[in-house]
């Protein structure tokens, strides 16, 4: 007899407790790999044509890495400084409103930040962190998707133009 009198109220509880108002979900756009392939490529093609051999790196926002790839000639440490500028890139130079590694340094010695000798950087540095020129950040929507490191060329803002053109290579698709 129970079963039949709150079979009618047990529906009509758990009918109006599941009627949540509806909430808005954000969207954030994510870097789909072949437009990361695509910016490490032409990064690498950029460095090449001035006869340079290279790492290109691009990582998430979170710093995991999407792509590397070492060109012909990139010595052994590119690999690591490369994944270094592209995590700088999404790690400080977001937080100073910069898209690209080379101002990080100035943008930081502007507000007065102390360090060793004169680097504004703690005596044990963090690790993924550089202030070297060659990071850029990769935007979509308005959104810091990714963040692409170039490392090899003798010149750290040789490395930043190459990155450059390989964010430019892919602006069209970050739309």
């Amino acid at each position: 007899m129970l079963k039949f009198t709150f079979t009618p109220l047990l529906t009509t509880i758990a009918l109006t407790g599941l009627a949540l108002p509806a909430l808005a979900l954000e969207e954030t756009p994510v870097l789909p790999a072949d437009i990361a392939i695509k910016a490490a490529q032409s990064a690498i093609a950029a460095c090449r044509q001035e006869g340079y051999g290279v790492t290109a790196t691009v990582v998430n926002p979170e710093g995991n890495v999407l792509v590397v790839i070492r060109s012909d000639g990139a010595l052994v440490h590119t690999v690591q400084t490369s994944f270094n500028k592209a995590y700088s890139a999404v790690t400080l130079a977001t937080n100073h409103n910069l898209d690209r590694t080379s101002g990080i340094l100035a943008s930081m010695q502007a507000k007065g930040a102390q360090g060793v000798g004169t680097w504004p950087m703690p005596a044990d540095p963090l690790t993924g962190i550089t202030l070297f020129p060659g990071g850029v950040t990769l935007i979509s929507q308005g959104k810091v998707v990714g963040g692409l490191g170039v490392s090899g060329t003798p010149i750290g803002m040789v490395d930043e133009g190459c990155a450059i053109k390989g964010r430019d290579a892919v602006l069209p698709d970050l739309r």
